[in-house]
């Protein structure tokens, strides 16, 4: 009996752990599913797409691709976490709007219609061959990227809505400046996030993109 009260117990204290987290994180729970909505796009516009823009992604992918082995590492790393901070610029400067709440979350969109893009055309392509190059080369640096890009859409709505909130609902400023020095604060460790994810992009690529050819 006292085994099955325990059980009960922590199964009970499992559920409200899992509900609590489900509700401290939802606005980031609903980001995510914008970023998979993107990428189920993304899938969607290769799948719809006919052979002459297949032939001209090819085309840009194996010159850029190409470019980018020739690269010193600098450079290389450069690249990487340029296209990555684009996001995270746009999704910051959102933050900084009255209207960026409402605006931002095309930001996760975008990038998820980017990946499915990516992933889609490598698998639709070169099949099974694409697959292992995305999942070795390009989904360790986009996994780590796209938290960064969420947790930064994530802060930009929070902080868009401050600034609605003073204005309509006239909040001290005093809020709104603790508000403003937390999100620099946050921007700053996600701005970390995005340069580990182009590091860990490096080492992939600099490790396996040698054991592909196209």
């Amino acid at each position: 009996m006292k085994y099955i009260k325990l059980k009960k117990f922590f199964s009970h204290a499992q559920n409200n752990n899992f509900k609590k987290f489900l509700y401290n994180n939802k606005l980031l729970i609903f980001l995510s599913i914008i970023l998979l909505s993107g990428i189920f796009l993304g899938a969607v516009l290769i799948k719809l797409a006919d052979k002459n823009i297949l032939k001209l992604i090819n085309i840009l992918f194996l010159s850029d691709f190409k470019e980018s082995l020739s690269k010193n590492l600098l450079d290389t790393f450069v690249s990487s976490i340029s296209s990555t901070f684009i996001f995270i610029l746009i999704s910051f400067f959102m933050g900084l709007s009255m209207w960026g709440f409402v605006l931002t979350p095309i930001i996760p969109f975008i990038r998820g219609i980017c990946i499915g893009l990516s992933e889609c055309y490598l698998y639709s392509v070169y099949g099974i061959k694409g697959i292992c190059f995305h999942t070795l080369v390009f989904l360790p640096g986009i996994f780590i990227s796209s938290i960064a890009v969420l947790l930064m859409a994530r802060e930009s709505i929070k902080i868009s809505n401050s600034f609605s909130s003073a204005i309509f609902c006239k909040n001290k400023p005093d809020n709104i400046y603790k508000h403003t020095k937390l999100y620099l604060l946050r921007s700053g460790c996600i701005s970390i996030i995005v340069i580990i994810s182009s590091v860990i992009d490096l080492i992939s690529t600099l490790l396996f993109s040698k054991f592909f050819s196209f």
